[in-house]
């Protein structure tokens, strides 16, 4: 397997805007989770089923933005 140096490039980019990107979505579910109160299904089983969303949320984010940032690195880069 060979990597690209345009390809490698373009999945930090995508990486970095997957961050940005959790970001949001955090500050989104937070607040819509908080805004529900009780009645959330998250709330109800516990902060650490919240924790472990958010956790998967950012695993898949980042996986998806780094490879589809070096998919297009490596295309438009060659």
């Amino acid at each position: 397997m060979e990597l690209s140096l345009p390809g490698l490039i373009g999945a930090g980019f995508g990486l970095g805007v997957g961050v940005i990107d959790y970001g949001l979505i955090a500050m989104l579910i937070r607040r819509a989770a908080e805004r529900k109160g009780t009645a959330a299904p998250l709330i109800r089983v516990g902060p650490t089923a919240l924790d472990r969303v958010m956790k998967v949320v950012f695993v898949v984010n980042a996986l998806v933005f780094a490879g589809l940032g070096y998919w297009f690195g490596s295309t438009v880069g060659g």
